[in-house]
């Protein structure tokens, strides 16, 4: 396979993901895909065009997509009229996943704490039942918490 081949191999597995994992289009799956393993600075409106073979509209409707959810942003050339685009700035994406993450993780403490708190008040022989696995899946939850805090810090200290 030959490096082409591979790329748009590995766009087609990217997008697929980023379709999945971010409920993205599959065209603007496909052009950030593009731009995230593109070795040029940034692609203008015609080099996506050009790379995705769709029309005017549709890849006008994913780049603004991209660029409303700030996974993309643009930038220009002195001297030049057209756009260039990016993907966002360097760890900012990860940030928004690590807090995204970190914000369900926040909220699925909070749902079986108060759970477990109702049942500790109106049920406890099932809190009884149930508390060595809640204790065991809070524990689990916590340290994920503090590894995703961790992260977080780290990528915006570079």
């Amino acid at each position: 396979m030959d490096k082409e081949e591979e790329k748009r191999a590995l766009i087609e597995e990217m997008g697929i993901h980023f379709e999945s994992e971010y409920s993205l289009p599959p065209l603007a799956a496909r052009i950030f895909a593009n731009l995230v393993i593109t070795e040029e600075t940034g692609l203008t409106f015609d080099d996506c065009k050009v790379k995705r073979g769709a029309s005017k509209s549709s890849i006008s409707t994913a780049l603004n997509l991209l660029l409303q959810i700030g996974f993309i942003n643009y930038f220009t050339k002195s001297g030049d009229r057209k756009r260039y685009f990016k993907i966002a700035v360097k760890g900012s994406f990860f940030i928004k996943k690590l807090n995204k993450e970190l914000n369900k993780l926040e909220k699925e403490t909070f749902i079986v704490n108060k759970v477990q708190d109702y049942f500790k008040k109106h049920n406890p022989e099932r809190y009884n039942e149930d508390e060595e696995m809640k204790n065991i899946y809070l524990t689990c939850l916590k340290n994920n918490k503090e590894v995703f805090k961790d992260s977080i810090n780290k990528l915006k200290k570079i």
